[in-house]
């Protein structure tokens, strides 16, 4: 009988390091590089986000930040006018056109202090969790990591 390895995480979690999979946001959410950025734009505005992966057929190939899409409103490349549900696109301007790379992809395994320190060496804002290696299952962002440590602190305040 072959002995099964052990893993450290599973037998003892470190509730201050834990895996990003207990604090990633379990919804991706996602724009087409065919995207215009008005709807890229709504898309960050409705969900709480400062950047948004790029993905075509579930593969991440990028991100767009929302510094760019102000940037090129501020260049006069979008128009800002009336509601989305009743005006048609005012820009030409997709995501493609304001792309970055590479996108920070993650393992759903990793820890979040070595995840938050390779955010802060690359100054991004959010991380795209991936299940090995293949598909994307979460998001990581300033929003999921405030909200871990603040459920630690209201932990800690009920321990003393």
């Amino acid at each position: 009988m072959t002995a099964l390895p052990l893993d450290p995480d599973r037998l003892a979690p470190d509730a201050a390091n834990p895996s990003v999979s207990t604090v990633m946001r379990d919804e991706v959410v996602f724009c087409l590089p065919s995207n215009t950025i008005d709807v890229v734009a709504k898309l960050m505005a409705d969900n709480d986000l400062t950047e948004i992966p790029v993905l075509i057929d579930r593969r991440p190939v990028g991100y767009v930040r929302a510094a760019d899409i102000v940037d090129k409103l501020v260049e006069g490349a979008v128009i800002v006018a009336g509601s989305d549900l009743v005006r048609p696109s005012v820009t030409d301007v997709t995501a493609r056109d304001i792309l970055h790379t590479p996108p920070l992809l993650v393992d759903e395994r990793d820890r979040l202090l070595d995840v938050l320190a390779s955010m802060r060496q690359r100054e991004r804002q959010s991380a795209l969790v991936m299940h090995e290696d293949e598909l994307p299952v979460g998001m990581l962002t300033a929003r999921e990591i405030a909200d871990h440590l603040a459920r630690q602190l209201q932990g800690a305040a009920v321990d003393a």
